[in-house]
């Protein structure tokens, strides 16, 4: 059995992803959240064997009442920072729909570089939503893992 994190507000790309991953493992448990307190949070309950984690994230999880409060453009950043920071060493995918960042500031592409720098503990890829081939991205990927 394999316990997934998914750390994702957008409800689409969280259903989608859901369902491959329900797919590749029929017998895992996936729980998720939609922000980054949320996200933070739930990866230090440190039962996973996956996290995917998106970059922009809302602060507070979105209610009727609650807006999200401000965006954290690269959050699924911070959130790997802080899991650094506590020795917590879970596998983690980041799942993307953006190229670029921070209104522009920064690309996928130097992310990605800072990650395999700086995260290689724990990041074991990044798969860019909006292409096509985003499935076989993210099973290359799993597959690369043996979980």
């Amino acid at each position: 059995m394999v316990n997934i994190l998914i750390v994702e507000d957008n409800k689409n790309k969280l259903a989608q992803v859901s369902l491959f991953l329900k797919e590749y493992y029929p017998d895992c448990i996936i729980e998720y959240v939609e922000s980054f307190k949320a996200g933070v949070n739930k990866v230090y309950e440190n039962k996973w064997d996956l996290i995917i984690l998106d970059i922009t994230l809302p602060t507070y999880t979105v209610t009727p009442i609650e807006d999200g409060g401000a965006a954290k453009p690269v959050g699924g950043k911070e959130i790997m920072k802080r899991m650094l920071n506590r020795h917590v060493f879970i596998p983690v995918i980041v799942i993307t729909l953006f190229e670029t960042f921070d209104g522009g500031k920064i690309s996928l592409d130097s992310l990605n570089k800072e990650f395999e720098k700086d995260f290689s503990k724990i990041w074991r890829g990044t798969v860019f939503y909006e292409s096509d081939d985003w499935r076989i991205d993210l099973k290359k990927t799993l597959d690369k893992m043996r979980i």
